[in-house]
């Protein structure tokens, strides 16, 4: 915490920062809720995140939001870059009427050509709704980078009313996430729905972290086991 105090940003800033520096291990990393963030800083919702949003801008923070139920962070003191050093004002910049062409090489206006027509096909436009449904497929590290603040799983997600129909604890969905965070990470494989995706590899039992019994019970697998320990560490750890 101590490498935090020095660095020169806004109040509000440095108060979330000071905040997250002096909940994280030695390792700089943290857990904290936003609502344990608000009461520790005396902050609002959007303030926090806007404040986090622009701590990541300049470097002093990095959020880690794979887990999908809990954000990890990491203070990073030594990364900060004020804004005037991350977009310095070039010296060099020419003024506007520098690189304006010559006069005589401007077209006047109404001689400027109009675009083309386009030209008529007889072959059928590919529909719409097909094209429009490729552009939305990303990866799974696009799509959390695209989620900010916003939780992966909601909690109103139908997988949470899934889970219990099926004797499955939320618990155990927390472990199914981080094995699904986990084969997805740097995979180029694309969705256009990831949350869909994620209920659909739980229903499936796709991700093999528990396993029914005789009796009608679950119990955790060997993939299970471990990814509760990673998860218990981590939470550990931040404690």
């Amino acid at each position: 915490m101590a490498a935090c105090w020095p660095l020169q940003m806004p109040p509000t800033q440095k108060a979330v920062l000071i905040s997250l520096a002096d909940n994280a291990n030695d390792h700089g990393e943290c857990w904290p809720s936003i609502p344990t963030i608000m009461a520790r800083t005396c902050l609002g919702e959007r303030t926090v995140h806007g404040a986090i949003k622009w701590l990541e801008s300049v470097g002093a923070l990095e959020a880690d939001r794979s887990n999908g139920r809990h954000t990890r962070y990491t203070v990073t003191p030594e990364g900060f870059k004020p804004p005037q050093e991350m977009h310095p004002r070039s010296s060099r910049t020419p003024a506007a009427s520098a690189v304006e062409p010559p006069q005589e090489m401007q077209k006047p206006p109404q001689q400027r050509q109009s675009p083309p027509q386009q030209l008529r096909s007889n072959r059928k436009e590919p529909s719409r709704t097909v094209k429009d449904k490729r552009a939305r497929e990303i990866t799974f590290d696009s799509w959390v980078k695209e989620l900010g603040e916003q939780d992966a799983i909601l909690a109103n997600d139908p997988i949470f009313g899934w889970a219990k129909a099926a004797g499955i604890s939320e618990d155990w969905l927390e472990l199914a996430w981080l094995a699904f965070a986990d084969r997805f990470t740097d995979n180029p494989k694309r969705y256009a729905d990831w949350r869909a995706a994620f209920r659909n590899y739980v229903k499936q039992g796709w991700l093999n972290v528990w396993r029914a019994l005789p009796d009608g019970t679950f119990v955790l697998t060997t993939v299970g086991e471990q990814f509760r320990r990673v998860r218990d560490s981590q939470q550990g750890a931040a404690a």
